[in-house]
């Protein structure tokens, strides 16, 4: 019993730090204003790969940004893309806004991601000051751009970015645990200078992009946003949250894409942030034996020793972890508003289910354990070290 209370303890300490970390969050997005007027003429740079949930609406957001200063450079492996003939229908209907579909072919190197990603740039002329970034699976406000680019006005900042937060489109219980299991990263983005660049909305100036050598970080790699967070870092500066560029991504799962997904995510970070990798897998295995494990040893002495002290420490622990879901969740409606009633009518299971989510993640973790190799829009990468990958295969 000894061992059970030094651990619930630690627990109930590692909370109680979380909790803050969520008032920090909402904090931050209730007091979060913009006042640059910085707007550089900018290149949005859309890799695309198939049809995504909502493809339409994400398109549609993009071409109807309000910054009079952008174009768009959307690239596709291949013309066979389903999402090329898709493109060239919207470009047609907005032939005010300058717009280009590049074709990037296969990648050989390095992930097919960050193949296009490079294949753009090197197709901008000398005259763009910046390069946003943005993943096809968003559906974006109209205020995005400008809010995004504008920060970029202090030289401090190295990066700005937002995040995505998933918004289940159906009645499957996997697509709801994918929000969660995101969500619980989304609050450790803040107003502090440890913040993590997300490559689906993410800013940074030509010249700082040329000056940090973002290029020799993308080489062999599958990471842009892991590579370009890296390069931020080494240079000294910082990168910057923006509250108002955490971005909707529409659409549903099954179990089965729930898992990959999530795996993928904490094999990539394995690969290319160890630190973080077993910071989780310890905390995580922490969690799940004393929380699990405490609440039978709980009910075992309530019921055969009238000890209700080990059963009070795990309520302790989930009540800390539903109040910090409940924070998230407030901070999130204020600025997904035009999605307020779909995370009401989900935000029950987001404060109750978070003990569902850290078992979710020791899967990923166990299984993080096993091997390098993930598959992504149908690529199969092993990725062999931080700057080494193995394409195995693709379609």
């Amino acid at each position: 019993m000894t061992i059970f209370y030094i651990f619930a303890s630690l627990l109930i300490i590692q909370s109680l730090v979380s909790l803050k970390q969520g008032f920090d969050y909402l904090s931050y997005f209730q007091r979060f204003k913009n006042t640059s007027d910085f707007r550089p003429k900018t290149a949005v740079i859309a890799p695309c790969k198939g049809l995504d949930d909502a493809m339409s609406d994400y398109l549609k957001s993009l071409f109807e940004q309000d910054y009079t200063n952008y174009q768009i450079v959307f690239v596709v492996e291949n013309k066979e893309d389903p999402a090329f003939k898709l493109i060239n229908a919207y470009q047609a209907k907005y032939p005010k806004i300058k717009s280009e579909c590049l074709i990037a072919g296969k990648s050989k190197f390095c992930g097919q991601k960050v193949h296009n990603l490079q294949a753009a740039i090197s197709s901008l002329n000398t005259d763009i000051e910046a390069f946003v970034f943005v993943d096809s699976d968003v559906c974006l406000p109209t205020y995005w751009l400008k809010e995004l680019v504008s920060p970029l006005a202090d030289k401090d900042i190295g990066v700005t970015t937002g995040y995505r937060w998933f918004v289940p489109t159906d009645n499957r219980f996997a697509s709801l645990m994918r929000s969660l299991w995101n969500g619980s990263i989304a609050t450790s983005l803040g107003d502090h200078k440890n913040n993590f660049a997300w490559g689906g909305s993410m800013a940074i100036l030509r010249e700082t992009f040329e000056k940090i050598n973002v290029k020799t970080y993308w080489q062999k790699t599958i990471s842009d946003d892991y590579a370009l967070t890296k390069a931020v870092r080494d240079a000294k500066l910082y990168i910057k949250f923006i509250p108002l560029c955490l971005v909707p991504s529409l659409g549903g799962c099954s179990l089965r894409d729930l898992l990959e997904f999530t795996t993928r995510q904490i094999i990539i970070t394995k690969v290319y942030s160890p630190n973080l990798w077993r910071l989780l897998f310890f905390s995580n295995l922490m969690f799940n034996s004393v929380f699990f494990l405490g609440l039978f040893l709980g009910i075992y002495e309530i019921l055969f020793f009238y000890n209700y002290l080990p059963l009070l420490m795990i309520l302790i622990i989930y009540f800390l972890g539903v109040w910090k879901s409940y924070l998230r969740i407030k901070a999130i409606k204020l600025v997904l508003i035009s999605y307020k009633n779909i995370i009401s009518k989900d935000q029950l299971a987001h404060y109750l289910l978070s003990p569902l989510v850290a078992v979710i993640f020791l899967y990923n973790l166990v299984m993080s354990l096993k091997s390098n190799k993930i598959a992504w829009r149908g690529v199969i990468y092993n990725l062999k070290s931080d700057n080494l990958i193995e394409i195995i295969d693709g379609q």
